[in-house]
């Protein structure tokens, strides 16, 4: 039996990006968090509550797929925010949290579309 997964990685993508740029700056303007300053409040909180609502709002519904998809989202979010970091000097600003947040999200979404696929072509 062939088995396609038809959700877009570009779809979570942006939501991924969307839901994350949202809840921090409702953490800075509300909150009143200052970056880089209170980053150690701001990236535990980054790392969890945004991978989670865009797998959610994504559809992924089947705990394996949710949980591999928020796990390589937060994971792939911090090492290239690292990465970034290092190779721009830059810690603050808005275009490289939405080139990392995407790029991240894309990246994630594919490699747990492909895992689904195996495990739904192994049943």
């Amino acid at each position: 039996m062939i088995v396609t997964i038809r959700r877009k990685p570009w779809a979570l993508a942006i939501i991924y990006t969307g839901v994350s740029l949202a809840v921090e700056a409702g953490l800075i303007i509300v909150g009143g968090l200052r970056v880089p300053h209170d980053n150690g409040v701001i990236a535990p909180i980054i790392l969890t509550v945004p991978p989670t609502l865009a797998a959610l709002i994504s559809g992924y519904r089947r705990p394996k797929e949710f949980v591999i998809l928020v796990i390589l989202t937060s994971i792939l979010t911090l090492s290239l925010t690292i990465v970034g970091g290092r190779l721009t000097g830059i810690s603050t600003g808005l275009v490289e949290p939405i080139i990392v947040r995407t790029i991240a999200g894309f990246l994630a979404a594919t490699i747990a579309n492909r895992v689904a696929a195996r495990t739904a072509k192994a049943e």
